[in-house]
């Protein structure tokens, strides 16, 4: 770095690292990312994602079985910018190597079940005492206590505890989880703005703090969004698929090539849009939300007769020149293609450790 003005705001802060899987890795990712030394604590033999495919190989390209010298592409992503120490957790030689880290860290981020840490000798309690500054972050399923507390979890149970998968899906067939591993991602995000507030507490008060993080109680935030104590009075509506019965048109709809989604909202945009259906006196018959949500089929059926004829790309442009928010829905390889994620450059090719040269896939 050339001067202070070159470093990130994370620069000089000392992260240990004891998680595995997703969301605990996707956090920490975060906070490298941001500029912290992330020393990340793998079992001998390597941390279980390590094993997911599909796997670079160190002259290019991926493989969806295990290949001689591959590396896990997931496991690659969320590594980045960490350095990483095989210690057995289960010695206490190994235990004795993680006090002494956190003891001159300023995070300590874990994601064991409620509980293991403190038996291992490495929980808050412990870690605190020997380093007051410390913030210590668990995230978990359910939370420290209560319980529900000691219950595995993954993002699909979450998912189905929170009440999301209730909503998902169309309302003649089975609940369904989200495409994305929606409980982790968001519960690695919230954790990791934990321990930014955590931190900036710190510079006030020279003491560190916990940060407990459960996913149940991630997912049930972006739940209760809507008024689900309306629900519990009136009843949970049936899943919607794509649709919302708040208004119209608001699905996805048929092209000539594929599939567009809508979400139309204002009332200057259904003027213009009845204009592109050839049905201009819907204008008066229609004139509100409401009286559109009351007619969503009849606005769904004509939508689709218009979109029907069209390729995806002119209804999404046709669309969006009026205002309406539309997008052609894409497969993720069309998606990553897309020449507004290139100018603002979110996407780069990750680099195989033993590789000269990028390998041919985006982190």
């Amino acid at each position: 770095m050339s001067d202070d003005g070159d470093l990130l705001p994370l620069t000089g802060v000392r992260v240990v690292d004891v998680t595995r899987f997703v969301a605990g890795p996707l956090s920490t990712f975060f906070l490298a990312s941001m500029g912290a030394e992330v020393i990340a604590i793998e079992r001998p033999g390597g941390e279980q994602s390590r094993l997911l495919a599909p796997f670079g190989r160190p002259e290019g390209g991926s493989s969806s079985t295990p290949v001689e010298g591959g590396m896990s592409v997931p496991y690659l992503k969320r590594g980045r910018g960490k350095r990483s120490v095989a210690v057995a957790l289960d010695l206490p030689a190994g235990r004795a190597i993680v006090s002494r880290l956190a003891a001159a860290a300023d995070v300590f981020v874990e994601n064991s079940r409620p509980g293991v840490m403190a038996r291992l000798g490495l929980g808050y309690d412990e870690l605190s005492a020997a380093n007051p500054a410390l913030v210590y972050a668990s995230i978990s399923g359910y939370g420290q206590s209560g319980p529900r507390a000691a219950a595995p979890a993954m993002d699909q149970a979450v998912q189905a505890a929170s009440g999301l998968m209730a909503k998902t899906g169309f309302p003649d067939g089975p609940p369904v989880r989200t495409g994305a591993a929606v409980a982790d991602f968001t519960s690695a995000a919230f954790a990791a703005m934990g321990v930014l507030g955590s931190l900036r507490q710190r510079d006030r008060t020279g003491r560190g703090g916990r940060v407990d993080l459960s996913m149940l109680d991630v997912l049930t935030a972006l739940v209760w969004d809507e008024p689900v104590d309306h629900y519990a009075a009136s009843g949970v509506p049936v899943r919607t698929g794509n649709a919302d019965p708040r208004g119209a048109p608001i699905n996805v709809y048929p092209t000539r090539d594929g599939w567009v989604a809508v979400t139309l909202t204002t009332t200057d945009q259904w003027r213009q849009l009845v204009v592109l259906l050839g049905r201009p006196e819907w204008v008066e018959k229609l004139p509100t939300i409401r009286e559109r949500a009351q007619h969503g089929d009849e606005i769904d059926d004509a939508f689709a007769a218009w979109s029907a004829t069209l390729p995806s790309s002119e209804v999404e442009r046709l669309l969006v020149e009026i205002g309406v928010p539309a997008a052609t829905v894409r497969d993720p390889v069309a998606a990553v293609e897309d020449a507004q994620l290139a100018h603002r450059e979110l996407l780069e090719p990750l680099r195989h450790p033993s590789a000269s040269e990028p390998s041919g896939f985006l982190g």
